[in-house]
């Protein structure tokens, strides 16, 4: 497991280097506060269970490598985005200074877009045709009012006061597992996969990307956030990513062997628990 999530990290970050426009390209300020957003960096969860749901598929990772890109580049641009003081207010990400920070806010928000923008042009480079397109529609519904921008815009709203599972479980879905959920299904589909199969990887990441928020909320134990730790004592938090941890199992029990990616990924998220 070690050695296939350093391989992956190194080919996403190898094929992001690749794809991005060089820091000295015009216009150079752009560019460059583009790659200070995506390197170096975090773990690279997300493309890692991308190309894992493409081993699950029974395909060549590398088949799915377009969409793993794409996935860390809408996970860049949203980080960049959440981070503006109008939103989340964070001067700093990654323990270095913020993009709006290191560069100014029109720059961050302009930056943010273009690697949404990039991460559409990811889509269309899969070898069929038919599945870019599918890929295409499908992160156009995770990224917008219903995904990923709503759950921000209801997170930016939460007040703890009159509040319930339901409620911070609704935000969590979208905000969080959505983009999870894209991850798994989209290396599927670069993978070969319809039917039944890519419905179990989306619930497989649905599961996944919830039991993660609620890892990360035990972990941050910030009640000024939206966070499952206002309605869950901290035993029944941990609970609760058991059950969704027992969940994503079960989705991928169809893929045998094949699976054995994505049931890593889940043990390891599992090992984080506090």
């Amino acid at each position: 497991m070690d050695e296939f999530l350093a391989a992956s990290r190194e080919r996403v970050d190898s094929n992001l280097d690749a794809v991005l426009p060089a820091a000295t390209r015009h216009p150079a300020e752009l560019h460059r506060a583009m790659r200070y957003a995506v390197f170096p960096g975090g773990k690279r969860v997300r493309p890692a269970l991308t190309l894992g749901a493409a081993v699950a598929a029974g395909a060549n990772p590398e088949r799915a490598m377009p969409v793993a890109s794409a996935v860390e580049l809408v996970h860049a641009s949203s980080l960049v985005l959440d981070d503006l003081p109008a939103q989340d207010d964070n001067a700093v990400r990654r323990g270095r200074p913020a993009v709006h920070v290191a560069f100014d806010h029109a720059t961050a928000v302009l930056a943010g877009s273009a690697l949404l923008a990039e991460a559409f042009a990811q889509c269309t480079r899969l070898s069929d045709p038919s599945a870019s397109a599918a890929v295409g529609a499908r992160l156009t519904r995770t990224i917008g009012s219903r995904g990923m921008v709503g759950g921000q815009v209801d997170d930016l709203a939460f007040t703890s006061g009159e509040t319930s599972l339901h409620d911070i479980e609704f935000i969590h879905l979208r905000k969080t597992a959505e983009l999870y959920r894209f991850s798994a299904w989209s290396g599927g589909v670069a993978g070969g996969l319809a039917g039944e199969q890519l419905d179990r990887l989306d619930a497989f990441g649905c599961a996944y990307g919830l039991a993660f928020q609620v890892v990360d909320d035990m972990l941050d134990e910030d009640l000024a956030k939206c966070s499952i730790l206002h309605v869950l004592s901290r035993k029944q938090a941990r609970g609760r990513v058991h059950q969704l941890l027992d969940e994503a199992a079960r989705e991928i029990e169809a893929f045998g062997p094949r699976g054995w990616v994505l049931a890593g990924l889940a043990g390891r998220l599992e090992g984080l628990l506090p």
